[in-house]
């Protein structure tokens, strides 16, 4: 018998440990006074026990919340982890894998090995015991952060009875990781019976039964989910050694992975784990309060494309440093990315607290990119908005390539009323109405009423406004200035007409609301449809009732918008008589109905890429899966998906889940957009999709729900939480989403629409002169297709303040060649993992480099100014 940390082949690891979601059917402050309970108890152990070490579930943030309450026992809390007697991250929260981004991922990665500062150690495993399925690329994640083995229990399907519990990982760029599969879940060793001879007996057919699984070392996983550790586990290591006739140790998963057999003894496996071959997978949380999925996937948008990029400019250029900033906001939003959070399965009191910690990132991150772009075009500190008549605006890019876009900039008075001496005047703009009037460039301007409530309005009735119109060839991460001229009020021409068109692509309306697309590729009919579903499932799982429908408007209205700043829309109004519910057996429909509106509004502007389009849904109604419909009218056996760090050809095919215990879902877990027979949709913030052989693309709008879970689901063989009713799940209310539709385009094409154009009001004083490119990224193959090909994933400041980070993304399968190009007071390119930590020597850089960028890669630099 051996108490040490040494492990090798055929031994066996008892780990103490428990899984502790932050919130999930009880609240954080709740769940926080029993981990309270749990780590002092933890603690104590550790003082009273010299063998017995502890595994804090793989996060840091528990930490945090833990010396709020316990201050008193930080230093008892360090020492413990410097000794190895506690294991802590390397996440900063559990996150869901599927649902985040890829860069969210790396962000929560950078801040859980933040602990390492503060804390002494974070651990070297990537431990995800719970979450819903992972992505493909976790490999090459892992990778970048020098991660040494992979410990999950979700996920697998048919590839379960090949490779058995330990395998290697293999990602799509070549990366690779051991896998250490928990057959019989995280828990199979809670809770020994009190009597020590009962005790051995059931921990040692556990063992030899994961034996015969094929875990090497075994792992025996004691603890749960929010529970006191097993004080009593320690009595029980001597005899169950002598049971099994091994090496038993109290060990870590630490331990397990450094003493397991190498990576070349083990099967291989490449691809996502969706499956649910040996666990539930409940893919039905893709789909669950969709609307906390739309923040999320706002919030990181805003954060990756706007705040971090020109957070590291501002930095390059002299301005404040905003990364305090940055980071504030990051980690409000992976607060809310733990996988009972982002999953919105979760009680209602939970994500009511999540909608203010995204008001905390989301309002954190407009005001400080605000700021940023208002600085860098001449605004002052105090940012003092001139006279309606010396009014200039500046249009900026969030992309690393030239792009022409649809600019809207608001309008409001600082200060609305000066002091003179003690006198208020009132700024011109608190009067004005949408009766102005401005030119850009000789183009008229619309000028339009905002209908943000949070606009400020000092008057009764005062006008919040906005100007909004077409800026071209803006430079790559870089602006364009305009000035305001005062004209004529030029308002738009609005009609009932049911077409518009713009350089070649036309939108027509028909009768029942939904649109057909014209290009030169091809056309498209019925896109936008509906089909609606009754659904008696919970948060965790879809469970249809009858079959679905494609319900007929009972009333449809358009109105087309067309100005003379070239931006036209359509704005299609539908209201649908659906089902107020379910019968009070769950087992039909309600007959009677209520009206759920929806509203599609579709933007054209020439020279701007893309159909635009805005879906808002103002649900009444309970207990149903409502999905956008996109019909391609071309049968398809292959699509491609963005997914997590790539984009990933899948098949309409069926899977055969004859051997699985819980039935394989229809959908899947989109990550920006969807692309089949020419036509490519971007829905960030609708995550749940999926293709129908016919050819048709559907998107979850809305999945209404009453249950955090049941447990009468026809389609779910196991439990997947507490029967706790959830309210907030139906859904009922308004929700808005963005989505573009693009033909023919490149991954590249894809991210300049949605990232689109910000714009402010300019002053005097520019830091950066308008029209000057930051930093630019072009093919370097002759190949027109390959200039989408390989995108910028991040640019960000580096988290020690030298420089700043660029990271590429290749999601093709071919390696490519790209020219990065700044005109900032850049000296060395370095080559550098995911977690910032250098590869090689830096390279001078004369003003552009040649990258290559192998397929499936993720290709990371840092890039530093003279010293």
């Amino acid at each position: 018998m051996s108490t040490t940390p040494s492990v090798g082949a055929g031994r066996v690891v008892l780990v103490s440990h428990f899984h502790w979601d932050r919130e999930w059917y009880r609240t954080m402050q709740a769940f926080r006074a029993r981990l309270v309970d749990s780590i002092d108890r933890v603690l104590d152990l550790v003082a009273s026990d010299p063998a017995f070490r502890f595994l804090l579930d793989g996060q840091t943030v528990i930490l945090e919340d833990y010396l709020v309450v316990r201050p008193q026992r930080r230093d008892e809390l360090v020492d413990a982890i410097r000794n190895g007697r506690l294991v802590v991250g390397p996440w900063f929260v559990q996150p869901d894998s599927l649902l985040p981004s890829g860069e969210a991922h790396v962000r929560n990665l950078l801040e859980g090995r933040r602990a390492a500062d503060e804390f002494g150690a974070v651990s070297s495993v990537a431990y995800v015991p719970d979450s819903f399925g992972h992505p493909a690329q976790f490999p090459q994640l892992f990778d970048g952060f020098g991660l040494t083995g992979f410990v999950h229990w979700r996920g697998n399907g048919n590839e379960f009875d090949r490779l058995g519990a330990r395998w290697t990982w293999r990602g799509p760029d070549g990366s690779t990781i051991p896998v250490f599969h928990l057959t019989d879940g995280y828990f199979a060793a809670s809770r020994p019976p009190a009597d020590e001879t009962d005790a051995v007996a059931g921990l040692a057919e556990l063992a030899r039964r994961l034996k015969d699984a094929g875990e090497d070392p075994v792992i025996l996983m004691n603890g749960f989910d929010h529970t006191r550790p097993d004080d009593g586990i320690s009595a029980l290591v001597e005899p169950l050694a002598a049971e099994l006739d091994t090496d038993v140790c109290r060990g870590t998963l630490d331990d397990a992975v450094q003493g397991a057999t190498t990576p070349e003894e083990r099967p291989e496996y490449a691809g996502e784990l969706v499956g649910a071959r040996s666990a539930n997978l409940l893919a039905g949380v893709w789909s669950a309060r969709t609307g906390l999925k739309i923040r999320n996937r706002r919030i990181e948008m805003l954060l990756q494309n706007w705040v971090e990029p020109w957070t590291a400019f501002g930095r390059e250029l002299g301005l404040a440093d905003e990364s305090p900033a940055v980071r504030t906001a990051w980690r409000s939003l992976l607060l809310n990315q733990a996988h009972d959070s982002i999953c919105g399965c979760s009680i209602d009191a939970v994500h009511d607290r999540m909608e203010a910690r995204y008001d905390d990132a989301e309002g954190l991150a407009l005001e400080t990119v605000d700021r940023l772009l208002a600085r860098v075009a001449g605004r002052s500190t105090d940012r003092e908005v001139p006279p309606v008549d010396d009014l200039e605006v500046a249009a900026f890019n969030g992309s690393p390539q030239p792009a022409t876009g649809v600019v809207r900039v608001a309008l409001d008075a600082h200060p609305a009323f000066p002091m003179t001496l003690g006198v208020p005047d009132i700024h011109s703009l608190v009067h004005a109405t949408t009766d102005l009037g401005f030119t850009v460039d000789g183009v008229p301007v619309r000028v339009v009423a905002s209908t943000d409530p949070a606009r400020v309005r000092w008057l009764p009735d005062q006008q919040a406004l906005d100007v909004e119109f077409v800026a071209r060839d803006v430079p790559a991460f870089g602006y364009r200035r305009y000035r305001l001229e005062p004209a004529e009020p030029a308002p738009d021409r609005i009609d009932d007409g049911n077409e518009i068109e713009a350089d070649g692509r036309t939108l027509t309306v028909a009768d029942d609301g939904t649109i057909t697309l014209r290009t030169a590729a091809g056309e498209w009919s019925g896109l936008f449809g509906i089909s609606d579903r009754g659904d008696r499932g919970d948060s965790y799982d879809v469970d249809p009732v009858g079959d679905a429908v494609v319900p007929e408007p009972v009333r449809t209205a358009v109105v087309r918008r067309r100005h003379g700043s070239g931006i036209q829309r359509l704005t299609v109004t539908r209201h649908f008589d659906l089902p107020i519910g379910l019968d009070a057996d769950r087992a039909e429909r309600e007959s009677a109905t209520d009206d759920v509106e929806i509203e599609v509004e579709l933007t054209l502007a020439a020279g701007v890429e893309g159909v635009h389009a805005a879906v808002s849904i103002d649900n009444r109604v309970r207990d149903h899966r409502l999905r956008l419909t996109f019909p391609t009218g071309l049968a398809t056996t292959t699509f491609s998906a963005a997914s997590t760090f790539d984009v990933v050809t899948r098949s309409t095919d069926p899977v055969d889940d004859s051997t699985w215990i819980h039935p394989a879902p229809t959908t899947f877990c989109q990550q920006g957009h969807v692309a089949l027979n020419g036509l490519t949709v971007a829905a960030p913030g609708l995550p749940e999709a999926e293709v129908t052989p016919d050819g048709t693309l559907l998107l979850t709008l809305v999945r209404c729900v009453g249950w955090l879970s049941r447990w009468d689901l026809h389609r779910r063989p196991m439990p997947a939480g507490p029967v706790m009713e959830a309210p907030g799940a139906q859904c009922i209310g308004a929700q808005r989403s963005e989505l573009v539709l693009l033909t023919g385009a490149g991954s590249g094409a894809v991210e300049r629409a949605v990232t689109g154009l910000r714009g402010v009001i300019a002053g005097p004083d520019p830091v950066l002169e308008a029209g000057r490119p930051l930093l630019g990224l072009t093919s370097a193959t002759d190949d027109d297709d390959h200039d989408d090909a390989v995108v910028l994933s991040a640019l960000k400041p580096t988290d020690d303040g030298d420089g700043f980070i660029v990271r590429l993304l290749n999601p093709t399968g071919q390696t490519r060649t790209v020219e990065l190009t700044t005109e900032l007071a850049v000296s060395t390119i370095q080559r550098v993992r995911l977690d910032e930590s250098p590869v090689g020597d830096p390279a001078d850089f004369p003003g552009t480099v040649a990258l290559t960028v192998g397929a499936h890669e993720l290709s990371s630099h840092r890039l530093r100014g003279p010293d």
